[in-house]
């Protein structure tokens, strides 16, 4: 009886090749006897930072509810999962050796691989970003307006990081870039958005301690700001406020100190005066607004991007608020939003409304090639609809 040695050196020759054509690996394939179409393998096509993550031995997750459309996730990016259908036979088998594991092999051999199924479909990834509105919708039962409003909080609704990331399609990092966006702070392990107005209040308190202690702007100290309002505000949100608004500067003594984000602070104050103000007269906003900062902090119209809208063409010109948060998460429709709220965009004021929609392959400048047209007016460009009449 032949061996398998001999009946692979056949079927070389058959194929018109000689020994020093191939590996000196061969590998034979029998088929299972209970072989079939099966379901209980699903066979995923890995793009390169899938591959990449799984080499590092990090887990791939599938999150979401029962009723959202698949989506994979690694820690760092998300992936809408479509089916592909192909023409080709894919079989699923147990032990094949790939080009890495035989290019070493020096003797002549043979391996028998078991054909366990067959598929002629896969699943393919797209990368996506995450459902914003979602996560602000999950948060949004739950604000936090004060001790004195807790009462009116349902306890069950409640959700601790871990909750929100179960019951969202996306990555632990995008997640986590979400809820800093949205200025989430954490009360007792929970998540919660302040209301507006507290969240006012409550950085108004931590503002007013300048004055009060004669601090100079870049030495704000952490410790005499807790001690000072936790009669007021818990502390588990002054901790969070203190990490949204400042950053370190020095140490003196040992103690480190911090300052005011600028930008942070400036933006947050030019929200309150919009908030609730409709439009208002362009030049009355910028004197308020330079007003109701901090005494040393400069406000400037570019802080203004992403949050609000001028209208130079009226007379006397005229703002109002245009939160990026309150815009569509897919791309069209936010594109639609933009184009309908003002005709012509530079790419300063339209680049912080589509920033959070970018990917690894497409950032702003591809996203605005595909979404809209570009032209310049006296060496400026400006982009509009694509399908501007």
């Amino acid at each position: 009886m032949e061996n398998k040695v001999d009946q692979a050196n056949k079927v070389l020759l058959s194929a018109k090749l000689t020994e020093s054509d191939v590996y000196p690996v061969s590998e034979i394939f029998t088929f299972h006897p209970e072989f079939a179409e099966v379901s209980d393998f699903k066979l995923l096509e890995l793009n390169q930072h899938l591959e990449e993550e799984l080499e590092k031995g990090d887990t791939l997750y599938i999150n979401g509810s029962s009723s959202d459309n698949t989506v994979l996730c690694t820690n760092t990016n998300t992936f809408n999962v479509f089916t592909a259908e192909t023409s080709n036979s894919l079989l699923i088998s147990n032990g094949l050796k790939l080009h890495n594991n035989i290019k070493d092999e020096k003797e002549k051999c043979v391996h028998d691989v078991t054909v366990v199924g067959i598929s002629y479909e896969y699943f393919v990834v797209a990368q996506i970003k995450p459902d914003f509105n979602k996560v602000k919708q999950l948060l949004s039962t739950t604000v936090y307006r004060g001790k004195e409003h807790e009462y009116e909080v349902d306890e069950s609704k409640l959700l601790t990081f871990e909750d929100l990331w179960m019951k969202t399609q996306a990555s632990k990092e995008e997640l986590k870039s979400t809820i800093k966006d949205l200025n989430v702070v954490t009360i007792n392990n929970k998540l919660r958005i302040l209301e507006f107005e507290y969240h006012f209040r409550v950085l108004s308190f931590m503002l007013k301690l300048i004055d009060e202690f004669s601090w100079n702007l870049e030495q704000i100290c952490y410790e005499e700001t807790v001690n000072s309002l936790v009669d007021l505000v818990p502390s588990d949100i002054i901790n969070s406020m203190f990490s949204m608004y400042t950053e370190e500067t020095k140490m003196i003594d040992g103690v480190q100190l911090y300052r005011y984000k600028e930008r942070e602070v400036c933006r947050f104050f030019a929200q309150v005066l919009l908030y609730s103000a409709g439009k208002f007269n362009f030049k009355d906003f910028m004197q308020a607004w330079e007003e109701s900062v901090p005494e040393g902090m400069k406000v400037e119209e570019n802080m203004l991007h992403g949050i609000a809208l001028i209208n130079r063409k009226s007379m006397p010109n005229v703002i109002w608020m245009f939160s990026e948060f309150d815009l569509p998460d897919t791309i069209n429709d936010r594109f639609k939003v933009l184009f309908e709220a003002k005709e012509r965009w530079s790419y300063e004021e339209i680049a912080p409304y589509i920033a959070r929609l970018t990917t690894d392959k497409l950032d702003v400048n591809a996203l605005l090639a595909k979404h809209a047209r570009n032209f310049k007016v006296n060496d400026v460009k400006y982009y509009s609809s694509k399908h501007l009449k």
